[in-house]
């Protein structure tokens, strides 16, 4: 084999091979960004986007605040009704995470890519020896990002509008709630809400 040949070799498996430690890191990165969404917590997961555009900042902010009012109506529904109060959102928080902890990581040097079961790859790039998000208003499509504006404004109303009916005695179960949301927002609850 020739010098250059087995320089060649060496510089493909030095990029395609995973350490356990750069893994862990791609999938902490993504574990971070992703807590953070759910929780409702934009600004903190536009930290943790690599050269957020104007595009991420309104795909995280939009992701954020819809998942902090459907947490906040199912926390009210289920201090309403009890366990009959969960629409599943916290299951589908726990899934996604379960599946980031899951995720196989394709490691290329400074570039990463998290697939995890059921969902979107996530691809990640190390800046200044920290594993960042790349784009997320990328992972959308044009109709997707249209169709998340406008689910921002439906997720808002829907979920205050909600809540205000939950305080007042109007609805009078968990299967009201849920109903509900599936009528406003075309969501199967039962198997959580969709990122």
């Amino acid at each position: 084999m020739s010098t250059i040949s087995l320089a060649l070799a060496a510089l493909l498996i030095s990029s395609t091979t995973t350490t356990p430690e750069a893994a862990e890191g791609c999938r902490a990165a993504a574990r971070a960004y992703f807590e953070a969404i759910t929780r409702g917590d934009g600004d903190a997961a536009l930290a943790l986007v690599a050269h957020p555009t104007d595009a991420d900042r309104l795909a995280v902010r939009a992701s954020a605040a819809s998942e902090e009012g459907l947490r906040r109506l199912e926390d009210l529904a289920t201090s309403r009704f009890g366990q009959r109060g969960d629409v599943g959102i916290a299951a589908r928080h726990r899934r996604l995470l379960g599946a980031i902890e899951r995720a196989p990581v394709e490691l290329d040097g400074d570039r990463a890519a998290l697939r995890p079961e059921g969902e979107r790859p996530v691809r990640l790039q190390r800046l200044g020896g920290q594993w960042k998000v790349e784009s997320p208003a990328d992972r959308l499509t044009g109709e997707e990002r249209k169709a998340l504006r406008q689910a921002l404004r439906k997720t808002e109303a829907t979920t205050k509008e909600l809540a205000e009916r939950i305080r007042s005695g109007a609805v009078k179960s968990a299967q009201e709630v849920r109903d509900a949301l599936r009528k406003a927002l075309g969501r199967n609850e039962e198997e959580g809400v969709p990122l």
